[in-house]
């Protein structure tokens, strides 16, 4: 399992560090913006984008959207878990820089939303673990409460699109 682990930290930061490339370099016109704030605003861009790209299949499978696919599940879930314990590094430096929908009341209130990204870490580890030892049926009742998690960050500390 440690071996697992280490596998799926690596690949989530190849994964962020692809996002970053993507984002930034490449000879654009524009100059980007290097500074702490902005590595740190496409690094949680690349967090959040990973795991709504695992949830997304699970929770279709969940609802019944989707046809059960008990290995993907698997894998997804063990991904999930991963990627929710790199959330709070997206945080730091504080900061938010233009197009970003973190609101500041993160870093006034950083006791409460690490807090919430904990509960994200512990719901995710939960599904997790049990996926890892009962398949799709022993997670599936997981995954609601799980994506919940999201929206306890996202409701008090995430800009809305019409603002």
């Amino acid at each position: 399992m440690k071996i697992a682990s280490i596998k799926l930290t690596t690949l989530g930061a190849m994964l962020s560090l692809l996002a970053l490339t993507a984002c930034g370099g490449g000879g654009g016109a524009g100059v980007e913006d290097d500074s702490p704030e902005a590595n740190a605003f496409r690094y949680r861009q690349a967090v959040m984008r990973v795991i709504a790209r695992k949830m997304g299949p699970m929770g279709a499978m969940a609802r019944g959207d989707a046809p059960v696919d008990d290995a993907a599940f698997r894998r997804a879930a063990s991904e999930l878990a991963v990627m929710a314990g790199m959330v709070t590094e997206g945080f730091m430096p504080e900061g938010a820089i233009a197009g970003s929908a973190a609101l500041p009341e993160i870093w006034t209130n950083w006791d409460d939303f690490s807090q919430k990204a904990a509960d994200l870490q512990a719901a995710a580890d939960a599904l997790a673990t049990a996926t890892a030892s009962g398949g799709f049926e022993a997670g599936q009742s997981l995954v609601q409460s799980t994506a919940g998690t999201c929206g306890g960050c996202h409701r008090g500390y995430r800009r809305r699109a019409e603002e």
